[in-house]
């Protein structure tokens, strides 16, 4: 390929098939369509586990719905970068944005998002998982998938908007409000994320539940008052700690369907549970445990229109974002240095790996 056609990317062609190799630079922008020349980008626990033993939501058998994309596909949505070019129909950004990334595709005509619950598309997917992402210099997305960034936010921390995006979502459909005692159960990057942001929001506390001990002092720089590990004695350490009543709200992020039943037993009566880590398995709850209690608990996907929210916080200097980070890694280093590391180390998972994606 002629050099000035053609970039570094990082391309999923299967599990354990992750290739840096020379790919077409994306074409002209469309309608609605923004050229973005990527500064950062960070590695998700959902691109692991796509490297580890996917595909899980790559398609790969037949072409997505809405993107008409299969693999092999670019890596990467958690991304911070500059708007090069735009196509026409592009509202509220402007050439040289630095923009951060809402990786969620969407039909724009549906029920669902009509009424602006568009991470539950029918049609919906994710930039870097259904069409190429940003594991590579450029990357050319819908224009509603941007927002821009405010000067005081830098590039690490606008690179992780969009799992902080998560956190504030399960929030938010938790009924979060500022007040609330706050149980985070499981502390990968989204447990980290709804710790962080309870805390900078005014929970009245905050407790982790967390089995591997390296990630405690993690957890308390996330705000976490208290750092719990599982066992039977749980329920009432939790209740010990809330005045013997019981989290007003739990936030599940295992994924786990096993520890699910345990983490309702930690809500007070009327308490709310949030599960925002998804299990492929049944999960043995028991429906008097909700009734008897006036439990409510809902599912939590992804993020809608909280980006903006997180970058209020980042700008007002109320979210500590630094210790989320290990060293940068160059772009070529990704497979050896960054899906195999984070494969290997699962005790920092709420870690996140930045990726300079500069140069060819």
């Amino acid at each position: 390929m002629n050099p000035s056609t053609t970039m570094r990317a990082a391309v999923w062609h299967g599990a354990r098939d992750i290739r840096v190799e020379s790919v077409p630079v994306p074409g002209p922008p469309g309608p609605g369509e923004v050229l973005v020349e990527v500064d950062l980008a960070c590695i998700c626990a959902s691109d692991v586990a796509e490297y580890r033993d996917g595909p899980h939501v790559i398609p790969v058998d037949r072409p997505h719905r809405l993107s008409g994309r299969s693999a092999p596909v670019t890596l990467g949505h958690e991304f911070v970068g500059r708007i090069t070019a735009m196509g026409a129909e592009v509202d509220g950004l402007t050439l040289g944005d630095r923009v951060c990334g809402d990786a969620c595709l969407r039909c724009a005509t549906c029920y669902w998002c009509v009424r602006g619950e568009y991470n539950i598309c029918p049609l919906g997917g994710s930039i870097g998982l259904h069409t190429d992402g940003a594991f590579a210099r450029r990357l050319k997305v819908p224009g509603y998938t941007l927002h821009r960034v405010p000067d005081v936010v830098s590039d690490r921390a606008a690179a992780v908007v969009e799992p902080l995006a998560v956190g504030l979502h399960g929030l938010r459909r938790g009924r979060f409000e500022a007040g609330d005692s706050v149980v985070v159960v499981g502390f990968g990057m989204i447990g980290a994320a709804a710790a962080l942001l309870a805390s900078a929001i005014g929970a009245a506390r905050v407790i982790v539940v967390e089995s591997a001990p390296q990630r405690t002092e993690a957890a308390r720089r996330a705000g976490a008052h208290a750092v719990l590990t599982p066992g039977h004695e749980l329920r009432s350490q939790v209740r010990e700690l809330t005045e013997g009543r019981g989290a007003d709200l739990v936030v599940d992020c295992t994924g786990r369907a096993d520890v699910l039943p345990s983490s309702l037993e930690l809500a007070r009566r009327g308490g709310r549970v949030v599960i925002c880590g998804i299990a492929h398995e049944p999960s043995q709850i028991r429906s008097d445990r909700l009734v008897y209690f006036e439990r409510d608990v809902v599912g939590a996907l992804g993020y809608r229109h909280d980006h903006e929210a997180v970058l209020g916080l980042l700008a007002a200097g109320k979210l500590d974002t630094d210790w989320l980070f290990a060293p940068a890694i160059a772009l070529e280093d990704i497979v050896k240095d960054g899906f195999e590391a984070m494969t290997a180390d699962a005790g920092a998972a709420w870690l996140r790996i930045p990726v300079t994606t500069g140069g060819q």
